[in-house]
């Protein structure tokens, strides 16, 4: 990615040398900071609580009990913003985020070099939030922002989800429904486990990913929903959802997405979630499953004919024990996809008409009082051979690898400053990318060439 910042000349890059080194010793003097109180977001000034009642650790995105309960509940405790009285509080946060990237040699899906901004700081995005009740029985959360392409600028919809809920008690028993609609599968799960909060909760920007990933991650902000969803004696969830493109009545969800390049759900597609979840004491389990079948137009610039289905089936659990000054937390999920490829494959998109595509997420966080959270992670994801999608090529035009299969680590240290800042370091390791497994691809290039570090400040008012 090209450099807006780049300057040219001796003076010019020792004058960079010098900003980026400030910079990263300013974010590491700030790992040294107490934490303090400070301005609360949006739905910690509605509670009037802290971020840490919420969040293990006061750490977003990771929700406590209550946490969850207060989503599935429709955001609906605490204060109106608005009573008879005029203004309690203001419903609405500044979200935002700034780091410096450093890569040995990234490379492509296809196994290409890339050029990240080595050392320079970069702004990634700033977002305006809406999160409160808005009736006793209902309630919203969403995000309108800007992000730092890598070049350029651009507004878009973030995260939306918007809930109605009512309690009912038949005989001892507390029944929970709701109705829920947003713009992501899995946004309005309250795990995180799923692919919309599943670790990494944050990655660079300008780092390499994973080549693949299976459907059910792949339609952020490109959708609308409408779902119905139960919780029995706070113990056992059922949802069911349908979800469609996010144009027409759902574009108010997914402002700033180009359909004509995103991923083009054709119909109504269900989503499903269950899971079973006990409390004792400071010990919390979850088992669940998840997953969603999904038609897609293999050209979104002209949506018709034959569809692409996908067929993806999830299981995760999560463990947390949440003492007073010691919270752990560790998560799993593993998703199996069926592709059927009616509509590519007769154009020539993929090599073969049937495939599968595998992944394995698995983590664990220690939390120590709410100031610092220690995670790290494994991934995994593994698939059918498809040269047209995977494949990648020696310099003689020599096949080397048609495999989605990667595998890597992530090991991050979190530092949370204020409830409203914190600051990350994050490395992110291969060992396997693409298919490729050593320097021996005829390319003279490894899995390794792609691990990042990545310092980055995130803060929410």
């Amino acid at each position: 990615m090209p450099n807006p910042f780049r300057s040219h000349g001796v003076r010019s890059k020792l004058s960079k040398l010098r900003h980026s080194t400030t910079v990263l010793l300013a974010v590491l003097n700030a790992f040294c900071i107490s934490p303090r109180a400070s301005a609360l977001p949006s739905f910690a000034r509605q509670t009037e609580q802290k971020c840490s009642a919420c969040h293990v650790g006061g750490n977003w995105p990771q929700l406590t009990p209550w946490g969850r309960f207060f989503k599935l509940a429709g955001y609906t405790a605490g204060k109106s913003p608005f009573d008879a009285e005029g203004l309690n509080f203001v419903p609405v946060g500044i979200l935002g985020q700034a780091g410096i990237t450093w890569a040995a040699q990234p490379n492509d899906a296809q196994g290409n070099p890339v050029v990240t901004q080595n050392g320079t700081p970069e702004a990634y995005g700033f977002s305006a939030e809406l999160g409160t009740k808005l009736t006793d029985w209902a309630g919203v959360f969403a995000e309108y922002g800007i992000s730092n392409t890598f070049p350029g600028w651009k507004g878009a919809s973030g995260p939306t989800d918007i809930r109605a809920t009512h309690f009912c008690h038949p005989g001892n028993h507390e029944l929970l429904l709701g109705l829920d609609t947003n713009n992501d599968p899995s946004l309005q799960d309250v795990w995180n486990t799923v692919p919309s909060w599943g670790y990494p909760f944050y990655s660079s920007p300008q780092a390499v990913g994973a080549p693949a990933g299976p459907m059910i991650a792949s339609l952020a902000q490109q959708t609308g929903s409408i779902g119905l969803y139960g919780l029995f004696d706070r113990e056992f969830y059922a949802e069911v959802s349908m979800y469609r493109v996010g144009n027409n009545f759902f574009r108010f969800m997914n402002g700033g997405t180009s359909f004509a390049s995103a991923t083009y759900l054709a119909g109504w597609n269900p989503y499903w979630r269950a899971f079973w979840t006990k409390d004792s004491g400071a010990n919390v389990w979850m088992v669940g499953t998840f997953g969603m079948a999904s038609d897609v137009y293999p050209n979104s610039a002209s949506p018709s004919g034959p569809t692409d289905t996908f067929m993806d089936n999830g299981f995760d659990t999560q463990y947390q024990y949440l003492a007073d000054t010691r919270k752990l937390t560790v998560r799993a999920a593993y998703i199996y996809e069926r592709q059927s490829w009616d509509g590519s494959y007769p154009l020539g998109n993929v090599s073969v008409p049937k495939g599968n595509f595998k992944t394995l997420n698995t983590s664990a966080s220690v939390a120590i009082n709410d100031s610092w959270t220690f995670t790290g992670g494994y991934f995994l994801s593994n698939g059918s051979n498809d040269a047209a999608l995977y494949g990648i090529t020696d310099q003689n035009g020599n096949l080397l690898s048609q495999k989605p299969n990667t595998t890597g680590y992530k090991l991050e240290i979190d530092r949370t400053l204020t409830q409203n800042v914190i600051a990350i370091v994050q490395y992110a390791g291969f060992t396997k990318f693409n298919g490729l497994t050593s320097n021996v691809d005829g390319l003279g290039r490894k899995p390794s060439d792609n691990n990042t570090l990545w310092i980055s400040i995130f803060f929410a008012f």
